[in-house]
């Protein structure tokens, strides 16, 4: 309580009217060169991802420790600083990463980023069960866009006849459930059964979909508890394909 006290004693605002002090741009800019190839990220489940294991662990995944620095930020988050911006790109692309079998949230640090852009996860999806005769990247796309925000699509109209799934990337918001199939209408009034799957997807929660729970903490809603879905051709929710 002490402790606590003499914190606050020091959070008085004795010098906030003092004239402003210029600082020396080169060395300012000199910062800013060494820090413009990072990343921030932040765990999805803080109390499951130990923050200083995952500083060591991360870097051993990616296959360069001793190459980058990292430092924990305001005890949620995480900085690493790369060498060069290949190096950056190179694990941004193979992610989505994961630590503790949870997912990690990562962008590109930009000046002046804010806590709301990292709230969301580039997420590779299958999409099955399309019929053949819609299996084109525009409705690809126009599924993609029901989900979500697209990032691209990776469809090969030369293929479309030997493939299980289309893939579209998504920039997933963390705070929406996921969900695993969903009903889409081709045409007014005609439902079909698509299937997602999410490509290196660790840890959600089974109740309600969000990764920033377990099911164990997970208190859900009327729309999150299982229903017996129809599946048949009279119903006209979710909108046809346009």
């Amino acid at each position: 309580m002490a402790d606590n006290l003499r914190r606050a004693i020091q959070d008085l605002n004795l010098g906030i009217n003092d004239e402003p002090v210029p600082l020396s741009l080169e060395v300012c800019n000199e910062a800013r060169r060494a820090t413009q190839f990072s990343l921030m990220g932040r765990p999805t489940i803080l109390r499951k991802q130990n923050l200083r294991g995952l500083m060591t662990a991360l870097p051993r995944m990616w296959g360069l420790t001793g190459v980058v620095s990292g430092r924990i930020v305001d005890k949620k988050k995480f900085q690493f600083v790369f060498p060069s911006e290949d190096l950056l790109m190179s694990v941004l692309r193979r992610g989505p990463w994961a630590f503790n079998e949870r997912m990690l949230v990562m962008q590109r640090w930009i000046p002046g980023m804010e806590d709301t852009m990292l709230n969301s996860i580039p997420l590779w999806v299958q999409i099955r069960g399309i019929p053949l005769e819609f299996l084109m990247e525009p409705v690809i796309r126009n599924i993609g866009d029901r989900m979500g925000e697209v990032i691209t699509v990776d469809f090969n109209p030369e293929s479309s006849g030997d493939v299980e799934f289309a893939r579209v990337q998504l920039n997933w918001n963390i705070n929406h459930p996921l969900r695993f199939q969903k009903n889409f209408q081709f045409s007014p009034g005609v439902n079909t059964l698509l299937k997602f799957r999410y490509e290196r997807l660790r840890g959600f929660c089974d109740v309600c979909g969000v990764i920033t729970h377990d099911s164990g903490d997970c208190v859900p809603t009327e729309e999150d508890l299982p229903v017996n879905e129809d599946h048949g051709e009279d119903t006209d929710d979710d909108g046809y394909c346009g």
